[in-house]
């Protein structure tokens, strides 16, 4: 029989957030998501900084920071994950000539942070709440036919920790096992049906960047029985405290090397995105509330539009964001905003200001096979809506639909932009696909 788990201590989140919360969902008769949201965070937070102590094996002073162009072929030799006065971590882990990554059956590389986040995240929201259900980007098979990789990854998900001990404590036992283990990142293999909450997560969006020591992210979305987005957060390790605080750009190789990250979340109806920068402990207060809603907002013209993009993709057309930004007129390419990862690039926006727009083309025909999958955009999509930064809808004008399983097949492409333009950017973009069709 299972036994529910006790209720949060109420100041791990702090008391204007869970006032706010509160506030909200008793006026609105829905479910108090307060326990969702302490919990979500710390997860957050103890996965994000699992990522961390890989990347620190990458920029060691062994193994100097891979260039911006170069994504690291050979084994990463070197040091311990953290340094020695961090006294929560097992002080005789020591990756020396062991294999980071692989390479996934379309050649994308999965490295073994990406396995052993899944398997923190999904251990701690399936103890908290047993009935929901999963869709993750990452499934054990590889580690079950490579033992060593498998008993690396055991390794980081059996001795990362966070420093404050009521902190660690909420988010519930970890895997005692590697059995135990595979079959926690195999939850994650869910088909995400209607009719129960579901978790979807991204253990780490941008894995290529994460390689290079560039932006990614860790992300995590509950979704409802209809498939909406009820929860959003956003683990930007990479991206530094005063990038935030200071309303400046994120830019793919401007890193925080120093600092633990920043964490982004929302929580659908509350009109406002939460950040807060990330440690090794518990919460850390919010720094910042974004609602670009508050007091009479100008419209956007089209010549302000600053386009998000990712010319490295391999699943749009930055040629047809080229056009339309030309028929928009809105500068010239080298003002866009370039970003790998797909939650990096949602981040890029909500930061970014009202005039941060992006157009996906997919490269595939409408028809075909959906090119993204939920993980890719679940979570971060409210976190840009309830920050009033503007709306979101694919190339047709739909609402993006995250209720159809693994894959975005009620849609094709992307627009996300403040209101007062996406009208005429989703026209904008079909008379690009017109004359992509002559």
């Amino acid at each position: 029989m299972h036994i529910s788990p006790p209720p949060p201590p109420p100041l791990l989140l702090p008391l204007e957030e869970t006032t706010l919360i509160n506030h909200h969902h008793q006026n609105n008769s829905t479910h108090n998501l307060t326990h969702e949201l302490l919990i979500a965070s710390l997860a957050i937070q103890r996965a994000s900084l699992l990522t961390k102590r890989v990347l620190q094996t990458l920029t060691s002073n062994n193994n100097p920071s891979p260039s911006p162009t170069t994504c690291p072929s050979t084994p990463v030799t070197g040091h311990p994950f953290f340094p020695s006065t961090t006294t929560c971590l097992n002080p005789t882990y020591d990756p020396s000539s062991r294999r980071l990554s692989i390479a996934k059956p379309d050649a994308s590389p999965v490295t073994i942070a990406d396995f052993a986040s899944q398997a923190l995240l999904i251990s701690t929201i399936h103890h908290h709440f047993p009935s929901d259900t999963f869709i993750g980007e990452e499934d054990s098979s590889s580690l079950r036919h490579n033992p060593d990789l498998c008993s690396q990854v055991f390794d980081l998900v059996s001795t990362t920790y966070l420093s404050d001990p009521a902190a660690e404590a909420l988010l519930g036992p970890r895997p005692g096992s590697i059995p135990e283990m595979l079959g926690l990142i195999d939850l994650g293999c869910g088909r995400g049906t209607r009719g129960k909450r579901c978790w979807s997560m991204d253990p780490i969006d941008g894995t290529s960047a994460f390689l290079k020591g560039e932006q990614y992210a860790v992300s995590l979305a509950l979704l409802d029985g209809e498939g909406r987005e009820l929860m959003g957060l956003l683990g930007c390790p990479n991206l530094g405290i005063g990038v935030v605080v200071g309303g400046g750009r994120i830019e793919e190789g401007e890193v925080d090397r120093e600092g633990w990250g920043v964490m982004l979340s929302a929580v659908r109806g509350e009109g406002c995105a939460l950040v807060r920068s990330m440690g090794k402990a518990g919460l850390n207060k919010v720094v910042k509330r974004i609602n670009r809603r508050k007091g009479k907002q100008r419209e956007i013209r089209t010549e302000e539009l600053h386009f998000v993009d990712s010319r490295v993709s391999c699943a749009t057309d930055s040629g047809m964001v080229e056009q339309l930004a030309r028929r928009a007129g809105a500068g010239r390419t080298g003002e866009r905003t370039e970003i790998y990862s797909s939650h990096m690039r949602y981040a890029a926006m909500v930061l970014g200001g009202r005039e941060f727009a992006q157009v996906r083309f997919p490269k595939r025909p409408k028809g075909e096979a959906a090119p993204w999958c939920v993980w890719d955009h679940a979570g971060s999509q409210l976190i840009y809506t309830e920050s009033g930064a503007g709306k979101v809808t694919d190339l047709e004008g739909r609402p993006i639909d995250f209720g159809t399983g693994r894959k975005l097949t009620n849609n094709w492409g992307l627009i996300t932009a403040d209101e007062s333009v996406h009208g005429k950017i989703l026209e904008l973009a079909g008379e690009v696909l017109k004359e992509a069709e002559r």
